[in-house]
């Protein structure tokens, strides 16, 4: 009885020693930042802007927060038939947000994104909602960022935004809302320096 209370005393003590492995355990938080975002893309074939915002933690090369976008631009008229009329559309999604970024010391470096949100789409005549449906929107997105300051930087990126779910509105789909994109993200914060300490 003895040695298997030793035993059971052995393991306990080894499995609390032993080393947990996890996705980030390598990765240290070394920031964070807010960020005002411009998206321009199209919805039904009108080009326009999307603005939001979000914010997340810097972990070494990594950053993953969350985010949220919207518009009401749109213009939509149904000719013909029970709906027939003239609508705004609003679109609206925020969800999880994560990026990669190299070298972001250098003045001029490589930035990546992806957003990845649920969200809501209407037909609305003034600010009554006359159709409305849930949407999924996913939105990778690649391209360069510029130190402007210590503090803030500019990201210029060219994307997809990919819409799912687009069911309930009368004339429109998931097309409708899908769109190439190009996107302007102002980041203010601190960001750490790979290669140098930087206190912030």
């Amino acid at each position: 009885m003895n040695k298997i209370l030793t035993l059971l005393f052995c393991l306990s003590v080894w499995s609390l020693s032993a080393q947990q492995e996890t996705l980030f355990d390598d990765l240290d938080v070394i920031g964070g930042f807010g960020s005002p975002i411009v998206e321009i893309g199209s919805i039904n074939g009108e080009i326009g802007a999307d603005v939001g915002g979000g914010g997340a933690l810097v972990m070494d090369r990594l950053f993953i927060g969350g985010y949220g976008m919207g518009t009401d631009y749109p213009e939509y008229t149904i000719a013909d038939g029970e709906n027939a009329g003239q609508y705004n559309i609003r679109f609206k999604h925020g969800g999880l947000w994560f990026g990669y970024v190299t070298d972001q010391y250098k003045l001029v470096h490589f930035y990546s994104s992806m957003k990845i949100g649920w969200g809501k789409s209407q037909l609305r005549v003034d600010k009554d909602a006359l159709f409305s449906d849930r949407n999924f929107v996913m939105i990778p997105e690649a391209g360069i960022e510029i130190n402007l300051t210590d503090f803030f930087k500019l990201s210029l990126t060219g994307g997809y935004r990919w819409v799912n779910g687009i069911t309930k509105l009368p004339g429109l789909d998931n097309e409708a809302f899908s769109s190439p994109v190009g996107v302007i993200t102002f980041r203010f914060g601190g960001f750490g320096d790979y290669d140098n300490d930087w206190d912030w």
